[in-house]
């Protein structure tokens, strides 16, 4: 057969913000449908009031935002629902409804579906479940419903969703409560689950919702559509998601431009990041989840803010809605009144990479004076402001010295206050926790610097010793392990927002003409002629056919020569003796002799077997380049130690393509090789430009390959005389043709 490398559009972005052809399948008249319609119809409306009726929970949600709009209730048994007029269907309304909300049994909804398209609706809504998570069944019916829209060019939510609440339009089409001291805001909400979209709006609720949504299926409107209007949205300012699996994987590159050029960030809790945790997620809401590893590395490199936890979560919102004075670098002077409780959060700082530098001699010459420290005892970071008991005065202003020296430090880039928020007396003139955070809130608009107050445990915030912390918008984090781990997010999103470039990623030259006859596989000669012609460094190869050619071959390619075999029976060569070193023109023929041997039934057996002879390279540390199929992102690329120790020491990091250099620079620092490689007890040192630029080829060159399942570079071996690599061996599996 033959195999053609041709460019694959959606595989090889030109530039970023662009996935292929990817845009939104939701419209601007969709969203606007959705989000702020001025007609409602609710198919299946009920009588029946209770904490689980949809349209009681609908009905009293409109009211509670003021809704101005009107909303039609269907329900061709009743002429009157609570109080309101009741239709007998779609068609007897006087104009068509911007959107129809359907409530009804799962093989009820399909008809109410057909309905709505031809009542002229601009959206659905749809909120029972039993399609894709149910069976066979459901399966079928949310194909249909696909069909169904699709056709008609409509937007739904859902199905198995509470649908969406916009505190900016003031409008519900959902069963959603609004809690109280909810209010309106900056912080969109976006979840598959609609239990996960209620926990986040009575965690976050109080910061200010611009809308909260959840989209059940996603078998029409997904998440991503939902974020990508999301960046859109003058009224949000910061983006959460709760999502169990994207339907389009590669588009979350683009969708993450779009927020950087928007700075919204992104904050994200994926589901489904486990082998376990992905079979819940089927059950779920039907979501396609693919490898936990893969989602991790694609999210960290489109800079979106992966969370582990709820908990992790709510802080991270908390830190970042909060923080009006971002700081570029997150260099933490920390301060507290409990010695012990800052030497446990220090231990956790090294844990979770949260710097704690050491104060100037001035800064600590400052802390001294003000908590009157004997001059044998000198403060560090952090600063227990409490071993400064004989200082005159109230711990309030003992603390608010401390805080502006701290700050004061070049060294510091973040003041964090670690206390209590718990009532620690009846009287809040007698509490400490309330006198040491009032001094932080009063404190804070004196300093050039973000600061922000968090404790050791998640537990017993009282809102009374918070209130001055509120009233100056500082982030207030709740445990230790959250606070440190959003505080390193933040960090971390910042970091690579300040290095954030366009990603260019041309077809290599040479490859669009590059065809390869095969048979049952990609022969080595083959395939090492395709490698030098992409650009990526290979020592002269050729193939030889009998033993006068491999004699021949020693000569040429000598003074030292391997001899291997060339088949697609076998992973490691050098497992069944099918690898010859140090061949000479003496000894040529009987080597060759010996590696068709080498396999039963012989080498050559098969067709396109054989044997390659190339230049011998010297040894050096030998690394690999590898490549393969992704269910959810095409092909990652991975890149680590190699050799025979690939196996064993497992020394490796991948790329989720589109990526660059320095993230190529960067993955080499993360596989945990790059010591070996920067003249290890005497060893070689890499040219780690000339090996990034090899990472990126290599993607490149697989981007370009239609049917790639494996492809391998292993070793590539870094030596003196190729500090960039050379590649030594190769291996290139296509999946089969249908």
């Amino acid at each position: 057969m033959n195999v053609s490398f041709t460019t694959k559009g959606a595989a090889c972005p030109t530039e970023a913000g662009a996935v292929g052809n990817w845009s939104p399948q939701l419209s601007r008249a969709g969203w606007e449908a959705i989000a702020n319609p001025r007609r409602i119809a609710l198919v299946g409306a009920s009588g029946r009031k209770s904490s689980v009726s949809f349209t009681s929970r609908f009905l009293e949600t409109n009211d509670a935002l003021g809704f101005r709009g009107e909303i039609f209730l269907i329900n061709p048994s009743r002429s009157e629902i609570m109080g309101r007029k009741c239709w007998p269907n779609l068609a007897s309304l006087p104009e068509p409804a911007d959107i129809v909300a359907i409530n009804l049994p799962d093989e009820k909804v399909l008809p109410a579906v057909e309905e709505a398209i031809a009542h002229g609706a601009g959206a659905l809504m749809i909120h029972a479940g039993g399609f894709l998570e149910r069976g066979a069944a459901g399966a079928e019916r949310q194909k249909q419903l696909q069909r169904l829209c699709a056709d008609a060019r409509i937007p739904a939510l859902g199905p198995n969703c509470l649908g969406l609440l916009s505190f900016t339009n003031r409008v519900s089409i959902s069963s959603f409560k609004i809690p109280a001291g909810a209010a309106a805001g900056s912080i969109a909400v976006i979840s598959q689950s609609g239990s996960v979209a209620s926990l986040l709006q009575d965690a976050i609720g109080r910061r200010g919702l611009s809308f909260l949504v959840s989209t059940g299926n996603e078998a029409v409107t997904g998440a991503e559509d939902l974020i990508a209007y999301a960046i859109l949205d003058r009224a949000t300012q910061l983006i959460v998601a709760f999502v169990e699996g994207f339907r389009n994987p590669p588009a979350l590159f683009a969708l993450a431009e779009r927020a950087h050029q928007a700075e919204k960030p992104v904050i994200l809790l994926k589901a489904g990041l486990t082998e376990h945790g992905s079979v819940v997620s089927r059950g779920h809401t039907g979501a396609i989840t693919g490898s936990g590893a893969v989602y991790r590395q694609a999210l960290r490199q489109a800079n979106l803010i992966l969370v582990d936890d709820f908990d992790e979560l709510t802080q991270t919102i908390e830190l970042v809605a909060l923080w009006r004075k971002r700081a570029t670098s997150f260099r933490v002077g920390m301060l507290g009144t409990s010695g012990g409780e800052l030497a446990a959060v220090t231990d956790q700082c090294a844990e979770h990479g949260v710097t704690l530098p050491a104060f100037t001699t001035q800064t600590l010459t400052a802390l001294q004076n003000a908590l009157h420290l004997p001059g044998d005892v000198w403060p560090r970071n952090p600063v227990d402001v409490g071993i400064g008991f004989t200082v005159p005065g109230s711990y309030q202003d003992r603390m608010r010295t401390a805080i502006r020296s701290v700050a004061a430090d070049p060294s510091v880039d973040v003041v964090a206050v670690l206390q209590g928020f718990h009532r620690d007396s009846p009287n809040l003139a007698y509490s400490l926790n309330y006198e040491i955070l009032g001094a932080a809130a009063r404190e804070s608009s004196h300093i050039e610097k973000p600061i922000l107050v968090m404790t050791s445990r998640a537990s017993g915030a009282d809102e009374n010793v918070l209130r001055e912390i509120r009233g100056a918008n500082i982030p207030a984090l709740e445990g230790s392990r959250a606070a440190l781990r959003a505080i390193r997010h933040l960090e971390i999103y910042s970091q690579r927002l300040a290095r954030r470039k366009a990603i260019t990623v041309p077809t290599p030259d040479g490859v669009s003409a590059i065809t390869i006859n095969l048979e049952t596989g990609v022969g080595q000669a083959d395939l090492f002629r395709c490698l030098a012609a992409a650009g990526l460094p290979t020592p002269p190869v050729v193939r030889v056919h009998s033993k006068a050619e491999a004699e021949r071959a020693a000569r040429d390619l000598g003074p030292r020569v391997v001899l291997k075999i060339d088949t697609a029976r076998v992973v490691h060569k050098s497992d069944v003796g099918g690898v010859a070193l140090d061949v000479t023109p003496e000894t040529a023929a009987s080597t060759y002799d010996k590696l068709l041997a080498s396999l039963d039934p012989p080498v050559g057996t098969f067709p396109e077997e054989g044997v390659i002879a190339a230049a011998q390279i010297d040894s050096g540390v030998e690394v690999f380049v590898g490549v393969r199929r992704d269910e959810s992102f095409g092909f990652v690329v991975a890149f680590g130690l190699g050799g025979r120790l690939l196996e064993i020491l497992d020394r490796k990091a991948m790329l989720v393509p589109p990526f660059d250099e320095s993230d190529a620079l960067e993955v080499i620092e993360r596989s945990g090789v790059r010591r070996l490689l920067d003249g290890f007890r005497g060893g070689p040192r890499a040219d780690f430009g000339k090996l990034a630029n090899m990472i990126v080829l290599v993607s490149r060159l697989a981007s370009a390959i239609n049917r790639l399942e494996v492809f391998e570079l292993n070793p590539v071996i870094i030596n003196a005389c190729h500090p960039g690599g050379i590649i030594v061996d190769a291996r290139l599996l296509l999946v089969p043709e249908l």
